[in-house]
């Protein structure tokens, strides 16, 4: 699909300095606005695209147009490189701030790879982090219940700050429930019990995770 999880951006998703300068000089940049659909799953794959600024978010839908969030993009990340391999996009990308992205044509991606060698290796380590990932997310989805998912989500978004684990935000119900394959009122039920508890602390900014989340719920 298209773009990597926010977990995997210090590795294989962000790229280096100088080979996001070099792949800037050969597009086209400009800015989006909030909710811009930059590319959407079906149409033809033509170009990917660098990001400078702000955060996109990667999905897809069925023919009921019920969503599947597959994950969050930010700076330094790209996507759509799977143009190499595929003739229509895999997945919907939205930005969910303002943008600034720059557009590269495959004709000047596939120019860009022949000449920088460095290149064409993490565009390669990329796409085996993302198989990996993909398939962690299909086992998960297949043997875990939702609560098991919404654990696993938790675990993989959160951050050390100050001591305390947290999940940052926004990440509203819907959000979680996108992200996990479930219904809005299921992630309700189970956060306000992780609440009571005393396992987590949520407001749409961040999620505090008090102590280790249980095996079950």
């Amino acid at each position: 699909m298209e773009g990597l999880s926010p977990s995997q951006a210090a590795s294989a998703s962000t790229l280096p300095e100088e080979l996001l300068g070099a792949l800037t000089a050969l597009g086209h940049t400009r800015a989006y606005a909030k909710g811009t659909i930059v590319v959407t799953e079906g149409e033809p794959a033509l170009s990917m695209y660098l990001i400078h600024e702000g955060t996109l978010r990667v999905f897809v839908s069925d023919e009921e147009g019920r969503e599947v969030e597959l994950n969050t993009m930010g700076p330094g990340e790209y996507f759509g490189e799977l143009m190499l391999g595929s003739q229509v996009r895999t997945a919907t990308v939205q930005t969910t701030s303002k943008a600034r992205l720059t557009m590269i044509t495959r004709a000047e991606f596939e120019q860009a790879l022949a000449a920088q060698p460095a290149l064409a290796f993490h565009v390669i380590q990329h796409l085996i982090d993302r198989v990996r990932q993909l398939s962690r997310n299909v086992q998960g989805l297949v043997s875990m219940d939702v609560y098991g998912r919404v654990v696993r989500l938790f675990n993989e978004l959160a951050r050390d700050d100050g001591g305390q684990r947290i999940v940052p935000g926004p990440l509203s119900q819907q959000k979680i429930a996108d992200r996990v394959g479930a219904s809005r009122s299921m992630i309700n039920r189970i956060l306000q019990d992780l609440a009571a508890g005393g396992y987590i602390e949520a407001s749409r900014e961040q999620i505090v995770l008090r102590k280790p989340l249980p095996k079950r719920w």
